[in-house]
């Protein structure tokens, strides 16, 4: 028996922070991915729980992405 891979090459990306917003996560209104930000008008994803994989994907597939993170997933490349 012989089980097919499909081998993905994603880049190495590595999520850093220099100026993180300062907007309270707790004022901003609930939406199904994350959160919505009146001031900046934009959705800002909850990714504290979310693997290293879905966090590629989805900055492959958005070219502007504004984020929450854990500290663990800043800094370093993440792993596919």
């Amino acid at each position: 028996m012989y089980l097919k891979m499909k081998i993905m090459n994603y880049p190495k990306i590595k999520v850093s922070i220099p100026e993180p917003c300062h907007e309270d996560w707790n004022e901003m209104t609930p939406t199904e991915k994350g959160k919505f930000c009146n001031v900046c008008t934009k959705e800002v994803i909850d990714f504290t729980s979310k693997s290293d994989e879905e966090i590629v994907k989805h900055a492959m597939a958005n070219k502007n992405l504004c984020g929450r993170f854990h500290p663990t997933q800043l800094d370093r490349k993440l792993i596919v």
